[in-house]
């Protein structure tokens, strides 16, 4: 693998990972505690957001790069046109704060982001099929293993910045001033001005050999359509599902670990659980690779969806904030494992002419299910609860071991549907 295609991707994810761990660890807090939504108007952002991301991927991004083999291109002005589109979100949620009040300032956020989703995800797409365009499947695990550690790496600097700034200037002033949204705008800017300046050559010969046809699949490097088509669907469907329950309560504990008892979380104490999740995914990142490669991706694959079984009944024993750090460790894990071993799997069902197409199909159910999660499962549930006369903490529990359930569903499914077989080592 070229070094320096190595340092461009690993920089890229880098500076991805930083943006979401700085722009969106407090945003829902911010949505909830100072604009006054419920905890399902707050699991809108996640849910409006990925149904654009999913139907663009599936839709339209994916056709596009599959036949104009458009991967850097997309990135570049996906990055470059939310960048932008983060300024006027901004310039929109003030305006409302000022009018109309903070409800609607809350919902012009989520309708604003949303929008830019359904763009941005043109990103998403190119940046998942250039990683297949580069590699074998043998140099694939390696790949995925050190740019999901150096994105982790990326997750905790983000984190660790939002949690000096959310509050900077007054209470919220990281988001009401507008410091949050113009250093995610400027980190955005970076990683398109990388991917443009380190990519774009390797696109045009990319190209020029779909013309003349020398694009052959690279040996290993995915199964026969008609092998492959149904283990494909079926890996979807369990991912749908294990997502479903894990990103369901991914809002809420924030708000959990928040209230007075039995945390009572201070924002800098917030930023060191979500890091310690992030710091056991940069381990975990760097493990799940030749993890597979011993045991094979069905069982490291099967190891981070048991853990997305275990880690939210743990959350209900915790009674401080160190052990919610130790217990939230354990997500990281299964996501590194999830991410890395996930598009391995992915990978090698996907044939080379398809990467748009099915890349798109593989991020759109990753996305939904981590978008309509919060509003179809946690929100809901913890909003009755409350409604109904328990405590915000006994709701809030009672949805963790929702979540449990219905990745332990997704678990089953996977572990009967998709055969040990199809993913050797």
């Amino acid at each position: 693998m070229n070094k320096k295609i190595t340092f461009s991707l690993s920089s890229f994810q880098f500076m991805a990972m930083a943006r979401r761990g700085l722009f969106y660890t407090f945003l829902a807090l911010y949505l909830r505690v100072v604009l006054g939504l419920s905890v399902t108007g707050t699991t809108l952002l996640a849910s409006l957001s990925m149904i654009a991301n999913s139907v663009s991927q599936t839709f339209l991004w994916g056709r596009i790069s599959d036949k104009y083999q458009a991967r850097a291109s997309l990135i570049v002005i996906g990055e470059t046109i939310a960048a932008f589109g983060y300024v006027l979100v901004y310039l929109l949620h003030i305006y409302l704060l000022n009018t109309i009040g903070p409800v609607a300032a809350g919902y012009g956020i989520i309708a604003g982001l949303s929008f830019l989703e359904f763009f941005w995800s043109m990103s998403n797409v190119g940046w998942s099929a250039l990683i297949s365009d580069l590699t074998t499947s043998k140099e694939r695990g390696k790949l995925m293993s050190v740019i999901s550690s150096v994105g982790g790496v990326g997750r905790v600097v983000g984190i660790t910045v939002s949690g000096f700034l959310y509050d900077f200037g007054g209470e919220a002033g990281g988001f009401k001033s507008g410091i949050l949204f113009f250093f995610a705008s400027g980190i955005m800017l970076a990683s398109a001005l990388l991917i443009w300046i380190t990519m774009r050559t390797s696109e045009k010969t990319r190209r020029k050999s779909v013309r003349i046809g020398e694009n052959a699949p690279k040996q290993g490097s995915f199964l026969p359509k008609s092998y492959s088509s149904k283990m494909f669907y079926w890996f979807l469907i369990s991912i749908f599902i294990v997502g479903l329950g894990s990103f369901s309560i991914l809002q809420i504990l924030v708000f959990y670990v928040e209230l007075d008892s039995p945390i009572g979380a201070t924002p800098s104490d917030i930023a060191m659980i979500r890091n310690s999740a992030s710091i056991a995914t940069i381990v975990a990142s760097l493990l799940a690779g030749p993890l597979a490669d011993k045991i094979g991706r069905k069982n490291t694959l099967g190891l981070g969806f048991a853990l997305t079984v275990i880690t939210p009944l743990l959350y209900t024993l915790a009674q401080n904030v160190t052990q919610m750090i130790v217990i939230n460790s354990l997500s990281g894990v299964s996501m590194a494992f999830i991410n890395v071993v996930g598009y391995l799997v992915a990978a090698d069902l996907i044939p080379a002419e398809h990467r748009g197409k099915l890349f798109g199909q593989y991020n759109a159910i990753t996305s939904i299910s981590f978008g309509i999660a919060g509003t179809c499962v946690g929100g809901p549930i913890a909003d009755y609860l409350i409604g109904v006369g328990l405590t915000q903490a006994a709701a809030y529990v009672s949805t963790f071991e929702a979540a449990s359930l219905i990745s332990l569903i997704g678990t089953i499914v996977y572990l009967l549907k998709v055969k040990p077989k199809r993913f050797s080592a």
